[in-house]
């Protein structure tokens, strides 16, 4: 697993950009069927990407949230997230999509 390394710029400036990843994953999720994705060995960082809205949660099966005021809500559209190798993602969408993860060390 690559590690997720951010390289300057012309200007010497941080560019932000992270490099391709030696390790992807993909689901292909169904309307409102929360799936798991176990973080690969190694990794410490997750990019995430999806076709349509997603919701993610690290501590319990993600749901599609209505009211939910106790801070149990799964997020929506993460982007890039610390992650443990071995804890278990729970991820859902309100409709049909792909989703990859992109690990990093």
């Amino acid at each position: 697993m690559i590690p997720l390394a951010m390289k300057n710029d012309a200007n010497g400036n941080n560019s932000f950009a992270a490099p391709f990843s030696d390790t992807i994953n993909a689901l292909s999720l169904g309307v409102a069927t929360a799936e798991s994705a176990t973080v690969p060995a190694g990794a410490n960082f997750c990019i995430f990407s999806y076709t349509t809205d997603i919701y993610v949660n690290s501590s319990a099966t993600a749901t599609v949230p209505g009211d939910t005021t106790d801070g149990t809500a799964s997020e929506l559209n993460p982007t890039i997230r610390q992650v443990t190798a071995g804890d278990t993602l729970s991820i859902i969408s309100p409709a049909a999509s792909v989703v990859t993860l992109s690990y990093f060390s």
